[in-house]
């Protein structure tokens, strides 16, 4: 599948491309920006090689090859948002997001909002059909975002371990 991105987003100013795996050095510093996430998630900082690790922790019956990554640029080309995830998962025609991120200093602008509808619109253009992703039950932020964008709460999955931290965890979809 041709990755290539070319999102339409209402602030002026920004743009989306997409972020090969050999290029997730691009991507760390926006996850040392989010560490208060991870702590949050984890209980632990960002490794110093999270980004790439973020393109091998694939699910069972994918690849490295299935996880897809766009970043949200400035015009000075500073990476300041990115959507991680697996495509055709957990069937063909649905997208799974693995993480969403926005630098502390953009959030609470409307720019997320507009970046994961650009990133919806792309994908549904694609002839996918639905969008998933799972958030734990500790970040409150992150539910409130997801039930805005219009997703809903699909399951709770009790207890699961992440690094030092262990989270009830929701698992979210919406229909596109």
């Amino acid at each position: 599948m041709n990755n290539s991105a070319d999102f339409v987003l209402k602030h002026s100013g920004y743009f989306v491309k997409a972020i090969a795996s050999q290029d997730a050095d691009i991507l760390q510093p926006l996850y040392e920006q989010c560490r208060e996430f991870f702590i949050l998630a984890d209980g632990v900082e960002p490794a110093p090689t999270a980004a790439r690790d973020e393109f091998d922790d694939v699910p069972d019956g994918k690849t490295p090859e299935d996880v897809y990554s766009f970043g949200l640029f400035d015009v000075q080309n500073t990476l300041l948002g990115a959507i991680v995830g697996v495509r055709d998962y957990p069937d063909r025609q649905t997208w799974w997001i693995g993480l969403m991120m926005l630098a502390p200093e953009y959030r609470s602008r409307g720019l997320g909002s507009d970046f994961y509808k650009a990133f919806e619109n792309w994908v549904s253009a694609r002839g996918v059909c639905r969008i998933s992703l799972v958030v734990i039950a500790a970040n409150e932020l992150g539910l409130r975002f997801w039930a805005k964008m219009g997703f809903e709460v699909e399951r709770e999955i009790p207890s699961r371990q992440y690094k030092a931290k262990t989270h009830d965890v929701y698992v979210l979809s919406r229909s596109i």
